[in-house]
């Protein structure tokens, strides 16, 4: 039951903060977006403590995560997706929770390339590849820290 209510809990703040974003306040959306994260946190780490099983925790572990990834906090959300994916998610929730991995990693490595050079230093390209090959895309994109944008 506990964890059910910090879901709800984390859900309905959510909702909260997508409205004040929707309506252009973001200085107020990220602090109601940070409690709904330690919620969700706190109902993923209740879940796996008790181990409730699948795809329960899974599910959890990915509402975290995406809400870290939300507000910026990208290792937090890597440390959510890996917990998540170290239980036995379904295939449809673990493809999900891989798919937001590979988006915190396109931020961290578009933060990496931010700081790392000024406009002037950066070379935009851009590519055409058959849909077919989008996963080596991936892996090559992963491997060299490309940013990366689909």
């Amino acid at each position: 039951m506990e964890i059910q209510n910090l879901h709800n809990k984390a859900m309905e703040l959510a909702d909260q903060a997508d409205l004040l974003k929707r309506q252009g306040r973001q200085d107020e959306a990220m602090p109601i977006y940070r409690l709904s994260l330690e919620a969700e946190r706190q109902a993923a780490m209740t879940a796996h403590a008790e181990q409730i099983g699948e795809p329960t925790e899974s599910v959890l572990f990915r509402s975290a995560a995406s809400l870290a990834y939300t507000i910026g906090e990208y290792r937090e959300a890597e440390r959510l997706i890996c917990m998540g994916l170290a239980g036995n998610p379904p295939s449809e929730i673990a493809d999900e929770l891989r798919s937001l991995y590979d988006n915190v990693n396109l931020e961290k490595n578009l933060e990496q390339v931010e700081m790392a050079a000024h406009e002037s230093e950066r070379e935009n390209v851009t590519i055409t590849i058959p849909t077919k090959e989008r996963n080596l895309l991936n892996v090559l994109v992963r491997k060299f820290g490309w940013a990366c944008v689909f």
